[in-house]
């Protein structure tokens, strides 16, 4: 479906769908590894269905989210891959779930930033803007700002919808 090369080691990984009656499901491939394509979930891939609206690849990483439920989307940001328990391979990044497709990527030195412009008449988020930090703990990656943070120090990639 679409296959991204990582800016870390120099590898690429691969977003593969399995198409069924009920939508798409979403799977990772790398150095012929098929693992589960969202990283922050103990549910199993097939868990998740739905129909793909976004998969791009940008600065060496990927992006992908599934609309499973109108107007549920989940995705996730990939990038890299990483050796884990036992020689496990994995991959790393970080994932967001909210009502909008995100609309950019900010990749700064120490943290990544994906900007979804928020839905203010729906949900619990107040500000213009949800805005996931994968420099913060799991829990608290994501918060709602109505300005946007400083451009400075932060390569900005705008997203196809």
């Amino acid at each position: 479906m679409k296959t991204c090369q990582l800016k870390k080691k120099n590898e690429s990984v691969q977003l593969l769908s399995l198409r069924t009656i009920d939508g798409d499901t979403l799977y990772l491939k790398f150095r012929n590894v098929i693992t589960e394509a969202f990283l922050d979930t103990p549910t199993k891939s097939y868990d998740f269905f739905g129909d793909v609206v976004l998969s791009q690849c940008i600065n060496g990483s990927l992006i992908f989210a599934l609309e499973y439920g109108s107007p549920y989307i989940k995705g996730c940001l990939v990038t890299g891959w990483e050796n884990g328990f036992k020689g496990k391979n994995s991959p790393e990044g970080f994932c967001f779930a909210e009502r909008n497709i995100p609309e950019a990527v900010w990749f700064g030195k120490n943290n990544i930033l994906i900007i979804i412009r928020n839905q203010m008449d729906v949900g619990t988020w107040k500000g213009k803007y949800i805005i996931y930090d994968n420099a913060k703990k799991s829990g608290e990656r994501a918060y709602s700002s109505d300005n946007l943070p400083s451009k400075d120090g932060y390569m900005i990639f705008a997203l196809n919808k």
